[in-house]
């Protein structure tokens, strides 16, 4: 399967801080490929330094569908069909669940204007928000701001959708029905890459995972093998994360 993105020796520095050191991987199309590790291993920076926002690569390559995007602007590269969204879940709480995903469909398409309602019904209904869409956003849930953030990002009918822990702070229920939605819009032929701490919910999506510390690429495999691999495991987890990692395989 062909390579939709390409990841190249990716650096990224802060001063003496080197956030993302020398990474590459590349994501096949079609596929969920997760990324794990620590807080602070550099995953976000990553996700940063491939959507450019709010910063590019010092050094390294970014390659999408064949084309160098590492120094393009944010909005280029959204054109070309990357969408993602970030960790906090974020909403204009005084404007309707609609309105929320129409800001997406107005920015991040070309769509016609009369286009607009139909491509942002779909997208709320692939996010099970099409009944909510006339209220306001503010009184949604965490999860229902999660998902709300998601069919923004889906509104523009991207090619490559990157989550940034979007786990964070949901029960066990509403995990559950996470990882049905994000399969759902990978079976749609959707690519798409997550960031995630709730490893049972990783595991459960991704073909492949890539773990990550101290701005490093560590490891890259199967959910399964890293599952077994206590090197690995314990280099960036420790026992806890052990037993976490062995919990999932078992």
């Amino acid at each position: 399967m062909a390579a939709i993105l390409s990841v190249r020796g990716v650096t990224k520095k802060f001063g003496e801080l080197v956030a993302v050191d020398d990474v590459s991987f590349e994501v096949d199309e079609g596929e969920i490929y997760g990324i794990a590790g620590p807080n602070g291993a550099g995953k976000t920076s990553l996700f940063n330094l491939i959507t450019g926002i709010p910063y590019h690569t010092d050094a390294g390559v970014v390659t999408y569908r064949g084309e160098k995007i590492s120094q393009l602007s944010p909005h280029k590269i959204y054109e070309l069909g990357i969408a993602r969204t970030f960790q906090k879940e974020t909403a204009f709480d005084t404007l309707t669940v609609r309105e929320n995903a129409r800001i997406g469909a107005v920015f991040g398409t070309a769509l016609a204007v009369e286009e607009y309602d139909s491509a942002v019904d779909q997208a709320l209904e692939s996010l099970d928000l099409l009944d909510d869409r006339n209220r306001l956003a503010g009184e949604l849930s965490i999860y229902g701001k999660k998902r709300l953030m998601i069919a923004s990002a889906i509104v523009s009918n991207p090619d490559l959708l990157m989550l940034d822990e979007p786990a964070g702070g949901l029960n066990l229920a509403e995990l559950n029905e996470l990882e049905s939605l994000i399969l759902r819009l990978s079976h749609g032929k959707m690519t798409i890459i997550i960031i995630e701490h709730v490893l049972p919910l990783l595991f459960g999506v991704s073909n492949r995972v890539m773990v990550m510390d101290f701005g490093k690429r560590l490891a890259e495999g199967a959910p399964e093998s890293l599952a077994r691999d206590d090197t690995v495991i314990e280099a960036y987890l420790g026992e806890r994360g052990k037993d976490a990692f062995h919990a999932i395989s078992d």
